[in-house]
């Protein structure tokens, strides 16, 4: 299969999306570098994944911080000797107040975690890629960049930002077979809501990291993509 043992390095990996998008690439045989936040989240990360039957190399990595993205991509690179694609699907959501209201420090963090820590990781994944003339980037967004909804605050401008770095990424990789795409998820989901779609995000994103994919620099949706038996997921 195109995707099996590729390495994929996966940011946000703890999430309910996160987890889901681990299981559905270790079903595809790819090899998983999946990024936490926190150190004391590293042995838990490994032992629920490997209770689902995945193994992967988990790395702690606070994406607001240069030092922490560049200690983290070595160490994948250390451990796989390459990168062949990124999913960057960590975001914070900040809180749901009016701008006249929102806070400036949840501001910072919001736009260090979603905007600056996008950033970094793609910065420090691309040179890797283009030594080994291949890569594959996603860029996890939401549909808040065609309908901007009251009270999303930072984590809508983030969505723009990412969107935008998207493209001018794209822009600069179009001589290697690198491609570098954003997914539209539609609106943040969480719970039971999130489970019902997963299936759907997935498989789309699997078919942005596959090797034959040549779209660049595209915002592709949701519902776009065929609700096929690429993936299955457990509890």
């Amino acid at each position: 299969m195109p995707i099996r043992d590729k390495v994929i390095l996966i940011t946000g990996a703890t999430s309910f999306f996160g987890r889901h998008l681990a299981e559905a690439l270790s079903a595809q045989g790819a090899k998983l570098a999946l990024c936490v936040r926190r150190m004391d989240a590293v042995d838990p990360t490994e032992r629920d994944f490997l209770r689902r039957g995945i193994q992967a190399f988990v790395a702690p990595c606070d994406l607001r911080y240069e030092e922490d993205v560049v200690r983290m991509v070595h160490r994948v690179i250390r451990r796989f000797g390459r990168i062949d694609g990124v999913i960057n699907a960590a975001a914070a959501l900040g809180p749901h107040e009016p701008v006249i209201d929102y806070p400036v420090d949840p501001w910072r963090n919001v736009l260090a975690t979603n905007v600056t820590g996008t950033f970094l990781v793609c910065r420090e994944v691309l040179p890797w890629m283009h030594r080994h003339r291949f890569g594959r980037i996603v860029n996890i967004t939401t549909q808040l960049t065609e309908e901007a909804k009251a009270e999303w605050g930072a984590y809508l401008v983030s969505n723009h930002a990412v969107e935008g770095l998207t493209q001018l990424l794209a822009a600069e990789v179009n001589q290697a077979d690198i491609r570098v795409n954003c997914f539209d998820i539609g609106m943040p989901l969480v719970g039971a809501e999130a489970a019902e779609f997963s299936p759907r995000l997935t498989n789309g994103i699997l078919d942005l990291l596959d090797e034959t994919c040549e779209q660049n620099g595209e915002r592709v949706t949701v519902e776009r993509v065929p609700l096929h038996d690429k993936v299955t997921f457990t509890d």
